[in-house]
């Protein structure tokens, strides 16, 4: 479910991220066309945004949209039902509880394996630096 409501916050960021262009591109490009009378004109102003890019835009917002439905379909159902959605919180709460046993489980074996792995390495450098200092060696 948490992968479904990432994916969901990023096509809602995708979409106001387009949004927030189009609004950039129509400000920075549509100047306001005024007529003969100084009123403003439906038509474009030549140099403003063409169709392609305009097309362009309703394109990646009708596909973000259409994304953001999907996605949104498939979260799973709500229970509305009071006693329900406490037993899955009973039930929730019981697997966390679980696997926060089997992670402190984890925890305190990797703690003992640390604990032999850095023993043996001292045991092999207090060997190592023995043998070295050792004086019949430096005799031979």
């Amino acid at each position: 479910m948490a992968d479904i409501v990432t994916q969901l916050q990023d096509s809602v960021n995708e979409i106001n991220g387009l949004f927030y262009n189009t609004a950039g591109v129509l400000q920075r490009d549509a100047r306001p066309a005024s007529t003969k009378d100084g009123e403003l004109g439906d038509d474009l102003p030549e140099g403003g945004v063409d169709e392609k890019q305009i097309a362009e835009f309703a394109t990646a917002v009708v596909a973000s949209s259409r994304k953001i439905d999907a996605l949104a379909s498939a979260l799973p159902e709500v229970e509305l039902d009071t006693e329900a959605q406490l037993e899955r919180i009973r039930a929730l709460q019981r697997e966390n509880d679980e696997l926060e046993k089997e992670l402190a489980d984890e925890l305190r074996r990797a703690d003992d394996m640390l604990t032999r792995v850095t023993a043996a390495f001292e045991a092999a450098t207090d060997a190592a630096l023995v043998s070295d200092d050792d004086p019949k060696k430096d005799a031979s």
